[in-house]
């Protein structure tokens, strides 16, 4: 059965919020931890512990940075018709900044390289230009750089150069680096080609290393170079350890204790590669191994949500899981998708 684009693209955003919703109560727990205090595999939402220190007072069912930023992207890429440049963006990202300090403030949600440049262009001192000291970079490697970069995917189903292209565009004026603009450009490849009526877990893959290899070329010319953890070697190794894996969670697991599964980006996206390929693209278990690998579950878990809605549409993602982070977060899936649909036909 062939899946319409629109679903497609509908299922990627619920997959993704789903995620992040699912992940959030348990960021930087351990496997262990996290069955323990869900008495077996978490598979449904549960609210914040009292040792939370990250989502401070948040509900079960609520969504992150992760979707909340997709969802700022998501809406400049629409308002130029996917074709915006950096500088627009920059614009576009500092009106949401200064109109949301109560958002991005809150607790520790937002991470160190997002939040660093947000205070920037909150006080109107950010120049993407001139401003490529070490201090502004030194953070410039997390995960942020991919948590919100599924829209440029969105924008061009199937069409890898200018989905990485966009990718590159939007993620600069947060995560300057090379290794930032390979992992976004990866997750961007990857999501462009499960939109495709022929893709397959191997050309998802396929995509998902040619993108971090493209990413990486755009940022030796117009990022900073930082030189360490690229993604490619370690999606390579990543696909390598889930080889040997007889099941998702044991790929995570192996990820996990050789590459990492926390808020570097080249752990967050070979931590992503991995469960993809042993759960063959599928939607539910990809997200369940996602949230109960531990390290940072909300953005692995959103990922991998956004990945295979991306491949498989939203009749995989699970409708009570949808429900319930609709009205938890009084937001609406389709919609989006149908301008996303809407938008990439025209492109």
């Amino acid at each position: 059965m062939t899946i319409n684009l629109k679903n497609k693209i509908w299922g990627s955003f619920a997959g993704l919020a789903t995620g992040d919703a699912l992940g959030m109560p348990f960021h930087e727990l351990t496997p262990h931890e996290i069955k323990k205090r869900c008495g077996g595999l978490a598979t449904t939402f549960y609210p914040i512990s009292d040792d939370e220190f990250i989502h401070l007072d948040y509900k079960a069912g609520q969504f992150t940075d992760d979707t909340i930023l997709s969802i700022v992207t998501a809406q400049a890429i629409i308002k130029y018709k996917g074709k915006l440049t950096t500088d627009q963006f920059v614009t576009e990202l500092a009106d949401w900044v200064k109109n949301n300090e109560s958002i991005w403030q809150h607790g520790n949600v937002f991470g160190p390289s997002t939040k660093f440049a947000f205070k920037k262009l909150l006080n109107n001192k950010f120049d993407l230009y001139l401003d490529r000291s070490r201090t502004w970079l030194s953070n410039g490697t997390s995960n942020g750089c991919m948590m919100r970069v599924s829209p440029a995917g969105w924008a061009y189903p199937g069409n890898l150069e200018r989905a990485v292209e966009l990718a590159c565009t939007v993620i600069l004026p947060t995560h300057p680096t090379e290794i930032a603009l390979s992992a976004a450009s990866g997750q961007a490849a990857a999501i462009s080609e499960a939109l495709t009526p022929t893709a397959t877990v191997n050309s998802v893959i396929d995509a998902m290393l040619k993108g971090a290899e493209l990413g990486e070329k755009i940022g030796r010319k117009s990022a900073r170079i930082v030189s360490h953890r690229l993604p490619l070697p370690c999606l390579e190794l990543a696909l390598n350890l889930a080889e040997k894996a007889k099941d998702p969670f044991e790929a995570g697991y192996l990820i996990r204790r050789t590459i990492g599964s926390h808020m570097h980006a080249s752990e967050t996206l070979a931590t992503v590669i991995g469960i993809f390929y042993s759960a063959k693209g599928e939607t539910e278990i990809s997200i369940i191994a996602g949230v109960n690998n531990g390290g940072d579950t909300d953005t692995i878990a959103s990922i991998l949500g956004a990945l295979t809605g991306a491949l498989n549409g939203i009749s995989s993602v699970r409708k009570d899981w949808v429900g319930t982070v609709e009205k938890t977060n009084n937001v609406q899936f389709e919609p989006l998708a149908s301008e996303f649909a809407a938008l990439s036909i025209e492109s």
